[in-house]
């Protein structure tokens, strides 16, 4: 049995790098030092998606053989709960989008809530594939992501047979603190900032924090059109470079691309120009 698990578990984190996508390379003719550091900020990020999403994995493969929300399935929310400290809670969903377990014990009160309307739930209730959400509003009462991993049946529940789909589990997390975690050891005792956003321009982390969570159109940014314009272009072009000016100063930018099962992210280092 324990072999079967770790078979599972090694094809799904095979699965996972190919999901997790990355641009090898920054745009040429860039600082080198500025690629170095992104390359390690890219890398560094994608290392704690791939964590999250390979634990999440083998917590799914346990889960089909304990069902939803049975005593034993809570133990191994618990333990999921804990795999990083962005982690918010696990839950699992049934096929109705119903959340029937949430762990740690502080979001035992989000069982029961509907979730089917949201587009990642609706997508992996479809097709009974992974998928990472975008920043939204999450049951636990905060914006947040989440990773969800589909559940099937094995050796039977309640004379299930083997394979059948019974609903998902999630990990809900926090993207700025995943970030960070991996952002500031990089950057530190470098002339280097860091912005991330998401392909709406929505910023997920940045190293001012007052700027996480606002959106392309806030008034802090209209303000600026040169700013507006050279986001709109990064959200639309997976890798680059460019200049933008805010707030009196003009920085240097390169930028490239985490993604987790098509939800990508744009992972930019700045400086100010010379």
């Amino acid at each position: 049995m324990q072999s079967l698990q770790i078979l599972f578990i090694g094809i799904a984190a095979l699965l996972a790098g190919v999901a997790i996508g990355l641009i090898a390379a920054p745009a040429p003719d860039t600082d080198d030092e500025a690629a170095r550091v992104l390359l390690e900020l890219q890398s560094e990020i994608t290392a704690s998606l791939h964590t999250l999403d390979t634990r999440l994995a083998a917590a799914a493969y346990d889960l089909g053989a304990t069902g939803l929300d049975t005593d034993p399935a809570r133990e191994i929310l618990l333990e999921t709960s804990t795999i990083h400290p962005s982690v918010i809670d696990s839950t699992t969903v049934g096929p109705d989008g119903i959340i029937r377990a949430a762990e740690p014990p502080a979001y035992h009160d989000v069982e029961g809530t509907d979730v089917s309307d949201q587009l990642a739930t609706q997508h992996i209730l479809a097709t009974h594939r992974p998928i990472m959400s975008r920043i939204l509003p999450v049951a636990e009462g905060i914006d947040a992501s989440f990773i969800s991993a589909p559940v099937f049946t094995r050796e039977g529940i309640a004379d299930e047979p083997p394979g059948m789909f019974i609903g998902f589990t999630s990990v809900v997390f926090r993207p700025d603190l995943l970030i960070g975690e991996a952002a500031l050891p990089v950057v530190a005792g470098t002339p280097y900032t860091i912005c991330v956003v998401d392909t709406d321009g929505r910023v997920i982390y940045d190293t001012d924090p007052d700027q996480i969570g606002l959106p392309l159109d806030d008034p802090i940014y209209t303000a600026y059109p040169e700013l507006v314009a050279f986001v709109t272009r990064v959200t639309e072009e997976r890798q680059g470079k460019g200049s933008y000016t805010f707030r009196g100063e003009t920085k240097e930018s390169i930028w490239t691309t985490v993604s987790l099962y098509g939800t990508e992210w744009r992972v930019a280092v700045n400086r100010i120009a010379d």
